[in-house]
């Protein structure tokens, strides 16, 4: 009879509108990890290619690996599903935007910086809690980053005002 799943002694839920990526990162962060060395032991699968924006804009996963993740965070795979990157945003961009004030102000727990999905969407330009236009940072912090911690101080060095929408930024 194979060993059941241990479960992770620490798993931060995901908030509704996280991206996935960013659920892993913080998952990485608790235990102070890289995300790929997270993927790779819990999974035992190699880390999925990963564009110029690593792990934030994680491709979508599979059943299989899924369905463990969630028994090691203790939560059902749709939850997990909910949240994944829609397949047709999966194109490689050399900025993301973001809303700064809603990355460090979640309004669920202060405490949990998180990535909204919405910001992975190739046509995000606005921020419909602040009404305001989205900041950018270079794709290549995540990928340079180990994991959501990493990432945030990063981001606060790269800070910059959204550039104009005409297309060479992606």
């Amino acid at each position: 009879m194979p060993d059941p799943v241990k479960p992770w002694p620490l798993a931060p839920r995901p908030f509704f509108e996280e991206a996935f990526g960013s659920w892993l990162g913080r998952v990485a962060t608790c235990y102070q990890i890289s995300v790929g060395m997270l993927w790779e032991t819990s999974t035992g699968l190699d880390l999925p290619n990963l564009g110029k924006a690593g792990w934030i804009l994680f491709p979508p996963v599979s059943a299989s690996p899924l369905d463990q993740l969630s028994k090691l965070a203790r939560m059902s795979e749709g939850r997990l599903a909910a949240i994944q990157t829609p397949p047709e945003w999966m194109a490689d961009q050399r900025y993301l935007v973001y809303c700064f004030k809603c990355l460090v102000l979640n309004d669920v727990d202060v405490s949990a910086p998180r990535w909204k999905r919405e910001w992975l969407s190739p046509d995000a330009e606005y921020c419909t809690v602040h009404h305001s236009l989205l900041e950018a940072v270079p794709a290549s912090v995540f990928g340079k980053a180990a994991n959501c911690g990493a990432a945030l101080r990063a981001i606060s060095r790269y800070r910059t005002p959204r550039f104009p929408r005409n297309g060479w930024l992606r």
